[in-house]
């Protein structure tokens, strides 16, 4: 119960970011971000001003994330889904009811404001477990079936919006838009912590015991490593090697410290993976 009402509150803390920097930052400079949210911006933005069609960019966002939510429903999980229509119509709601206002005729600052409350609101819900619709969905499928993120989905999107912007409402609107999509996509990845991995190496003189212990706990799978020997105590050591996603860290020091307190722990940057490597927030 208090996940559930922690992911409703991120849920509507995004619908509220997303709406605001849609509504109050972007859409009034015509400034674009990125994602479904971005096209949704553009469609409703050339429907409006060159056929008179006036679809609103919440009506947009839902119309296009619909055919993605199935997806997400066959491959990502029923659960998973559920808080991802919830993310997409909550946005879509708080897009409807908060006014278009243009707080600043400054376009830097609407393109920075813009991303970075939208990557804000895009990064918390992806850290809960669950994603905005979009080309999340996309990634995370594809993330969930090879253990690689797919940063090529969102930049082939990205890059074909920027292009209809500059073609469309000139060059200087898609370098505006291109400093509010990369404002997103830092603020996006400082939140989302998941897709950074780690290699974990554990010296120890209970190598079994510690092995067992994370294994147990469902954590990852291990490496170990014997005939290690201390050159200060000059006593016989063991590693445990693992790969984890940045956020499991807590609980790998939990686990060190409840078999050896004494062991000596080697955290570092991982590039990439090559093999299986499932994202386990996806399938809580």
């Amino acid at each position: 119960m208090r996940s559930i009402i922690k992911r409703a509150i991120v849920i509507v803390f995004y619908a509220v970011l997303a709406a605001v920097g849609v509504n109050m930052f972007l859409a009034p400079s015509n400034i674009f971000s990125g994602g479904v949210t971005g096209l949704s911006q553009l469609l409703s933005s050339v429907g409006l001003d060159f056929f008179n069609i006036n679809i609103s960019i919440s009506a947009w966002v839902l119309i296009i994330n619909l055919p993605l939510a199935i997806l997400s429903w066959l491959k990502l999980g029923k659960k998973f889904t559920v808080y991802t229509i919830l993310a997409v119509a909550s946005s879509s709601f708080f897009m409807k009811i908060i006014p278009m206002v243009q707080i600043t005729n400054n376009q830097i600052l609407a393109a920075i404001f813009g991303g970075v409350l939208t990557g804000a609101g895009v990064g918390l819900c992806l850290r809960e477990g669950f994603s905005t619709g979009g080309t999340d969905i996309i990634v995370l499928v594809v993330q969930k079936l090879t253990g690689k993120s797919v940063g090529q989905v969102g930049l082939l999107l990205n890059g074909a919006i920027v292009l209809a912007a500059g073609l469309i409402y000139g060059w200087e609107q898609s370098l505006y838009s291109l400093v509010a999509i990369y404002a997103m996509t830092q603020v996006m990845d400082r939140f989302f912590i998941q897709q950074h991995k780690l290699t974990v190496t554990i010296y120890t003189k209970k190598g079994e015991e510690m092995a067992k212990n994370l294994l147990s706990n469902n954590l990852r799978g291990v490496t170990i490593g014997k005939g290690f020997l201390g050159g200060y105590t000059k006593e016989e050591l063991q590693s445990v090697i693992t790969v984890i996603s940045k956020h499991e860290l807590l609980f790998i020091k939990k686990a060190v410290e409840e078999v050896d307190q004494d062991a000596f722990v080697n955290v570092q940057p991982t590039v990439d993976v090559i093999g299986k490597f499932l994202d386990k927030s996806l399938l809580e």
